[in-house]
């Protein structure tokens, strides 16, 4: 009788045990589990590490850096390897130099009218939105910001552009309207009943022709006479004639 009572104690010892090895096996397959999640969390902060992300929506301007190249602000001061140069296209700007003696023209919210040379057809309609508060003592010049109003789909950073600020804003029709030349005011003069301006060219100057239309801005539409971007003298004085010899100077 005592043997036939003594086999069900043994199956239940060995019951036990099962449950006990399961449950290391349970415990051991946990910190498996929970050193697979933290060599994950580590591969994610180098994955981070290695990604880059941009802080604004644009295009990219220089050539990315290659595999394998090094990256980052300490590389050396003022160096633009591994960096990448993004220009947000959305909303472009135009940084002008005002003179000193004209920035009592310059309105914050008026409207300016913008000249790309690569677009010399085309106009875009522009609105001042900062003056820098800092004058450059080498020219007498103050920076303003001038925000594009219109499509700027055609621009890129770096243009060479030429601002005009407006009394007022005119309507997007008028931008498909030819561009105007227009000769400053104060460079028209008179000589032996003749219109005229003195052209700069070196130390020297020459008195041309020149006919001249309807009022803009603080100029005249030149109908015939020099080119874009041909230097002229401001208020000539009477005493200057055809080939007088002349030196630059900045206003102040």
């Amino acid at each position: 009788m005592a043997k036939q009572g003594a086999a069900p104690a043994a199956a239940a010892d060995d019951l036990d045990a099962q449950v006990a090895s399961l449950e290391a096996q349970v415990v051991v397959a946990e910190a498996q589990a929970n050193a697979a999640d933290a060599e994950v969390s580590v591969l994610k902060v180098n994955l981070d590490a290695m990604t880059i992300s941009a802080p604004i929506g644009g295009i990219v301007l220089n050539k990315p850096p290659e595999v394998f190249e090094m990256m980052g602000n300490d590389l050396g001061i003022g160096t633009t390897v591994g960096t990448i140069e993004l220009a947000d296209t959305d909303e472009m700007f135009v940084e002008t130099d005002v003179p000193e003696a004209r920035l009592h023209l310059v309105k914050l919210g008026a409207p300016c009218e913008i000249a790309l040379d690569a677009y010399p057809e085309r106009r875009f309609r522009g609105e001042a939105v900062e003056v820098m508060p800092r004058v450059s003592r080498s020219k007498a010049t103050v920076g303003v910001k001038v925000r594009f109003a219109d499509d700027t789909t055609a621009v890129l950073p770096d243009m060479s552009a030429r601002v005009s600020f407006l009394s007022q804003s005119f309507a997007i029709e008028q931008l498909s309207a030819a561009p105007k030349l227009v000769v400053p005011t104060s460079a028209v003069t008179q000589r032996a009943g003749n219109t005229v301006v003195f052209v700069v060219e070196g130390d020297t100057v020459h008195a041309q022709s020149v006919a001249v239309g309807e009022r803009v801005g603080e100029g005249f539409e030149l109908k015939r006479g020099p080119g874009a971007g041909t230097r002229v003298v401001k208020d000539p004085p009477g005493t200057l004639n055809d080939k007088s010899r002349v030196k630059e100077r900045l206003d102040s």
